[in-house]
């Protein structure tokens, strides 16, 4: 910003930059800061804030799902098992023959792949028979003891029970699972089944659950001790997960064994009892905690997810109808993927998948093709937008209607879409005069392109026949002013008539950014200042007042008309390009610079602020210059006069 002393320039018209810091400038500023960038960084706060609570919760309850899903998996497989048992325990009654009994027995382990051993034990506590252990006996290992506080509470209470997970004498884990054993036909208890279970099944349903990387799941039991795990490379065991097991808080973040902070949830196993166990199931809190957008997607797959191991689950038992299930839950995450051209095979027989397969396929179609439809439209509009941008540009006048020795001007308007509402128009007048218009929409797209032709050609029509700019704003007020109201728009224009006999330029505002002068000092140098016009948009629904500020300009000045979209530019950072900024630069040029190349360094130093922001609004910048001085007898007066038009 260059300013001199005040008596260097008419204080009445033009405003320098040291008292601008009080001025309308000044106060549209903090406006622009206080009704728009201040809310929507609150509004942005606020909703990051919101999202991210949001994400937590969605974070803790996905992964709740996740555990309880495997708790209902190991739960069935636990109650299968000891279902198979208690049908076995009707043929395995102590007081039968013991040739009978080991045969029974022999015959449940080899028809069981995940049972090691099975023991009866009769109602004192004695084994009578078992099964399964002939390898073990064959290698010289030492039988695993029973657990006889659960023999004597399945004898005493006929209540069934399980161990935890142990590791056998040939490096396997194992645990034992011990159910009374009544007498036929009768409550009666007479004795014990005592069963040492294989983990193998287990290890299946766990290393099944934490195949997604980083998603570790482990059994523990009713004090939290580790028991079994997949067992991940990278993965050891927590220190604590005791926030696990604080009232009904299932779900918490806390450090694992490796020190990264890990978002874990806990289901228990049923039956639930005092010796019951728990599934984990935990991963890195950063896997859920990435940024907002992908966060949003990773939910939207885990919501798919928990879908389909729920409905994976639902029909679980039916083993008929599995394979059906696997390739509607692969074809409905192909679609979800976006996979339009994907289609689920259907199986021929015809049943309630087979119709649901059907339909995901029917629906897959039809998106495709209104995907396409869309396109097609799109493409076409994209088509009109691009022609209505050139037939727009092409009404703005590309060389002024007046002889260029007189005022060399130079214009260029880039609209933030494809088309915009900023215009300009140049007009020779009666007396050898030129006129030049600038005007600026509200709102941008076509509507705004609409209103913009309309008050284009308004202006034209008009300009000839009225002399004074606010007059001639008077009278596009008028003829607008319902037009605009009607579709809750507004135009702002700023008219400014050139007169080369008096050397001065006479300027009227409808809510424009003033314009800017940058005059040669006679010592060196450029000082920039501000034109002090002003006025309401046409169209506002408040009486507007308009005035007319001559205001003398000498050749080699340097006049520059110019839309908010220059001053209001930001840049990724929400920057505002500013008026001191666009001061500074004007100021800065090289004096010997054409309209043209005035122009082009300003929108260059524009562009280059905003970088890849996207565009605010669109941006339009006249520059004018003056290049024959007026005659003496008719030199303009040293100050400016502020005329209101009648």
């Amino acid at each position: 910003m260059n300013a001199h002393g005040s008596d260097a320039q008419p204080a009445d018209a033009l405003r320098t930059a040291t008292p601008r810091s009080t001025g309308i400038s000044s106060q549209l500023r903090w406006s622009y800061l206080i009704s728009s960038t201040i809310p929507l960084l609150l509004v942005g706060a606020l909703l990051t804030g919101v999202l991210f609570q949001v994400q937590q919760r969605n974070a803790y309850n996905s992964q709740q799902a996740v555990a309880d899903q495997l708790a209902g998996n190991i739960s069935t497989f636990l109650l299968d098992l000891e279902q198979q048992l208690l049908r076995a325990s009707r043929e395995l009654v102590p007081g039968q023959p013991r040739d009978q009994l080991n045969a029974a027995a022999s015959r449940v382990v080899l028809t069981s792949p995940d049972l090691r051993t099975l023991a009866v034990i009769d109602g004192t506590g004695e084994v009578v028979t078992s099964a399964g252990g002939e390898l073990r006996d064959s290698r010289g290992e030492e039988a695993i003891p029973l657990d006889q506080a659960l023999i004597r509470d399945a004898i005493d209470a006929g209540r069934g029970g399980r161990t935890t997970i142990e590791i056998g004498p040939d490096g396997q884990p194992f645990f034992q699972v011990v159910l009374p054993v009544r007498a036929q036909g009768s409550p009666r208890i007479v004795g014990a089944l005592s069963a040492e279970i294989s983990v193998a099944r287990l290890n299946q349903i766990l290393r099944r659950a934490g195949q997604d990387d980083g998603k570790v799941s482990y059994l523990v039991d009713s004090s939290g001790t580790l028991m079994l795990s997949s067992r991940s490379r990278s993965w050891s065991p927590p220190p604590d997960v005791g926030l696990l097991f604080q009232g009904r808080q299932t779900a918490a973040e806390y450090r694992g064994g490796n020190g990264q902070l890990m978002l874990g949830a806990r289901a228990p196993i049923s039956p639930i009892g005092a010796g019951s166990w728990s599934v984990v199931v935990e991963q890195p809190s950063s896997d859920f905690f990435v940024d907002v957008y992908r966060s949003l997607f990773l939910l939207a797959a885990l919501v798919v997810l928990v879908g389909v191991m729920a409905l994976t689950w639902a029909l679980y038992q039916s083993r008929r109808i599995v394979d059906p299930v696997r390739s509607l839950t692969a074809g409905a995450q192909e679609l979800a993927a976006g996979h339009l051209d994907h289609r689920i095979h259907v199986v021929a027989e015809s049943d309630e998948l087979s119709t649901l397969a059907g339909t995901f396929n029917r629906m897959a179609e039809r998106l495709q093709s209104s995907l396409h439809e869309i396109e097609q439209q799109n493409e076409r509009l994209r088509h009109g937008l691009e022609l209505a941008r050139d037939i727009q540009q092409g009404l703005l006048p590309s060389a002024p209607p007046w002889q260029t020795e007189m005022l060399s001007v130079y214009g260029r308007s880039l609209p933030a879409n494809e088309v915009g509402g900023d215009f300009y128009t140049y007009l020779t007048l009666p007396g050898g005069r030129a006129a030049i218009a600038i005007g600026d929409v509200s709102g941008k797209g076509v509507a705004a392109a609409l209103l913009m032709a309309l008050t284009s050609s308004s202006l034209e029509s008009q300009a000839r026949a009225i002399d004074a700019p606010s007059a001639l704003l008077y009278a596009l007020n008028g003829e607008l002013r319902q037009r605009l109201q009607a579709n809750q728009m507004n135009a702002a224009l700023l008219i400014a008539v050139y007169n080369p006999e008096r050397a001065t330029m006479t300027v009227a505002n409808a809510g424009m950014v003033a314009p800017l002068i940058a005059r040669r000092q006679p010592g060196g140098g450029v000082e920039c200042c501000f034109v002090d016009v002003w006025g309401l948009p046409i169209g506002t629904p408040l009486d507007a007042r308009y005035l007319d500020v001559e205001v003398p300009v000498a050749p080699g000045d340097t006049v520059l008309f110019l839309s908010d979209g220059i001053v209001e530019a930001h840049n990724e950072r929400g920057e505002l390009f500013g008026f001191e900024r666009l001061e500074a630069l004007v100021a800065a040029l090289p004096v010997g610079l054409s309209v043209a190349e005035v122009v082009g360094r300003i929108l260059d130093a524009v562009l280059g602020f905003v970088g890849k922001a996207e565009p605010h609004d669109d941006i339009t910048i006249i520059a004018t210059r003056p290049l024959v001085a007026a005659p003496a007898d008719h030199a303009a007066a040293p100050h400016a006069q502020a005329v209101e038009a009648l």
